[in-house]
């Protein structure tokens, strides 16, 4: 039983990784497109971008927490301004 368990366990997360690998991009356009429509200054959207594009770098190293991170911070400090 418990090798049926850690089996389903393992083919879990194999499948679940590439549709979380999905994530960051749909993140970073996200953050785009709140870019685009802020009345933030010139200075915090440029900070803004660039963890953007820390977070994408991270998601094309293959450090996709590290990425969700990076991109969760821009996205709130994003939404925390308006």
């Amino acid at each position: 039983m418990t090798r049926i368990l850690t089996a389903a366990t393992a083919a879990f997360f194999l499948l679940a990784a590439p549709a979380l690998a999905f994530h960051c991009p749909k993140d970073g356009k996200a953050i785009d497109a709140g870019l685009s429509k802020s009345t933030l200054g010139d200075a915090e959207k440029a900070e803004i971008s660039a963890m953007k594009d820390q977070g994408l770098q991270l998601h094309g190293a293959g450090d996709h927490p590290g990425a969700e991170k990076v991109l969760a911070d821009a996205m709130r400090r994003l939404l925390n301004a308006k």
